[in-house]
Formats: C-alpha cells, structure tokens, sequence
C-alpha cells in the first residue's frame, strides 16, 4: 500500500511539473520568436519551492507550492494539497505578479512574494 501512495504522489509531482512547464512555455512566449524581448531569452526564470502541512491530521510536508516566474513576475503557480484521502493539484496563471482572477491562499502569497524577491 505504501509504494502504491508513493508511486501515485510521483506520479503527481510529475505531471504537475510537465503541466507547468506546458503553461509556461504556451503563455511566456509570443508566436514568433525573434520578436521577444532581449531579456525574455538571456535571463531564466525564477522559481520557489515551499513544502508545508495544511492539515493536522497529516504527519510532515507532504502538500507543495512551485511558483515559477519569468522576469516580468507572470508564469503559474502549482499547489498540492495532500491529506490521507487524495491529493489534489491546482494551478493559477501569473501575471505581473498577481494572478488573473482568482485568489490566492497565504501560503501562495508567501510563495509569490519570496519568488519575486529572488
């Protein structure tokens, strides 16, 4: 049962990065490529990792948030929440620094705020 949960958590964390990846790569750039700006292509992007425990029944920081930025503060914003049922994974455009028409948690703000700051 233990590698069942522990293949199936993998199996999330993957996916949640491919997925962001896909985001970031479809949002972050323009249709042609010699049109972005000089900044865009030299510097990389800004990325934060937090782990944290949102729930008092769960023992350690299973549940994540990956806020991944590039240099005008816009990108996505990952969360995983895991508790001993099910995990979920919610992702939130960035853009500018705020996200587009949704709220934030105070863990995803701490997480936005500390990623751009970096």
């Amino acid at each position: 049962m233990n590698l069942l949960l522990t293949i199936l958590v993998l199996g999330n964390i993957f996916w949640s990065i491919y997925l962001t990846y896909l985001l970031y790569k479809r949002f972050s750039h323009s249709k042609n490529p010699n049109s972005l700006p000089v900044d865009t292509v030299t510097k990389p992007f800004k990325f934060q990792l937090n782990r944290y425990n949102p729930f008092d029944e769960v023992g350690g920081d299973q549940s994540f948030i990956l806020c991944l930025l590039d240099n005008t503060n816009s990108g996505v914003i990952i969360t995983s929440l895991h508790n001993r049922d099910s995990t979920r994974v919610y992702a939130k455009a960035i853009h500018n620094g705020d996200t587009v028409g949704q709220k934030m948690s105070k863990e995803e703000i701490k997480t936005l705020l500390k990623t751009i700051s970096n």
